[in-house]
């Protein structure tokens, strides 16, 4: 028999949004053994998991993240450790896959109207209209 969820736990048409913690570093920053230094490129990314549910969601988030660890020589010759810190959310998208659809929501009930406004960005500052930093641009 299956485990009991709640509504609000189950994704209809069958689709969860997995967020986690993407980190790249120096391998010789892990021999150190000094895990204070701050990470050379720290990702959060999120992914579309098909699913029936939260725990089949959780198992093939964790199948497809152990694929993406590895280590590999950046273009300057660094030795680079790319590894998965964790999980940051599993959330259900409970409307169809479709243009319009809304796929992930966050509450912010309590928030001062000062607080709300900071949050909103210009057209420039959005993720789409920017160019992230990349690992190959730090000093090696």
């Amino acid at each position: 028999m299956g485990k009991d969820y709640h509504a609000s736990q189950i994704s209809e048409p069958g689709w969860y949004i997995a967020s986690y913690l993407q980190r790249i570093d120096p391998v010789t920053a892990y021999e150190d053994k000094d895990s204070s230094h701050e990470p050379w490129v720290l990702w959060e990314n999120r992914i579309l998991i098909r699913a029936s549910d939260p725990d089949q969601a959780l198992r093939r988030t964790n199948e497809h993240l152990s694929g993406l660890m590895s280590d590999y020589t950046n273009s300057d010759g660094v030795l680079l450790r790319d590894s998965i810190v964790g999980l940051t959310s599993l959330i259900p998208i409970y409307d169809a896959l479709e243009d319009g659809s809304e796929v992930e929501w966050i509450d912010h009930t309590g928030e001062t109207v000062m607080e709300m406004f900071e949050r909103v960005r210009d057209t420039s500052e959005l993720e789409a209209f920017t160019v992230p930093d990349r690992a190959k641009d730090k000093p090696g």
